[in-house]
């Protein structure tokens, strides 16, 4: 008899713990995948240029996923055109899905006034570069002085929503999102 009015609390006590245990579990995850894309996107260059892969960066933050399981071809959303430091996460989940992985390049000496601006967003989606002119507007082309040692900063992020084992109606959905995000400065390469 008090067992079974005791049950509903202890279980409801075991199974936050375990959920909570598992949402940490996955923001480690997501800081470290971030983290592991950046070291690799910060060494591409070398005396005889810049390589950049993004498909490089991309299995670099896959392989420290950890318990995450993130896409791999869902792109995280900049929020505008420059690196501010007022928003934070800087990037956007889309609704649907686990979560998304973003890769963007920012030129520090673009702008003498204002922050640096992005020049360059790999496209999980796609497998492909976008490029941005001072404006704003895309371009099929790297821009001048986009990606370059020492005067570019590389942002990589990653999203992730993880789905609780436990529907419990007080925890929205949107309360278990993560965010990794790891900024570095391009630099010359590493052998």
């Amino acid at each position: 008899m008090e067992f079974a009015i005791v049950a509903p609390l202890f279980f409801l006590l075991v199974f936050s713990t375990i959920d909570f245990g598992g949402y940490f579990g996955s923001r480690l995850s997501v800081e470290e995948a971030a983290r592991a894309g950046a070291r690799v996107a910060v060494v591409q260059c070398d005396e005889t240029g810049c390589t950049y892969s993004g498909s490089s960066i991309v299995n670099a933050i896959v392989a420290q996923e950890g318990i995450a399981n993130l896409p791999k071809t869902v792109n995280c959303t900049w929020q505008g055109t420059t690196l501010s430091t007022n928003v934070y996460p800087p990037f956007t989940i889309p609704g649907t899905g686990n979560g998304c992985i973003g890769i963007w390049y920012f030129d520090l000496y673009s702008s003498t006034t204002g922050p640096p601006a992005l020049c360059g967003q790999w496209s999980v989606s796609s497998s492909a570069w976008v490029w941005y002119t001072n404006d704003g507007a895309t371009t099929t082309t790297e821009p001048t002085g986009c990606v370059l040692p020492n005067e570019d900063i590389v942002v990589v992020g990653v999203g992730y929503h993880y789905n609780p084992l436990t529907p419990m109606p007080a925890i929205a959905s949107n309360a278990l999102i993560t965010y990794g995000e790891t900024q570095l400065l391009e630099e010359e390469g590493v052998s």
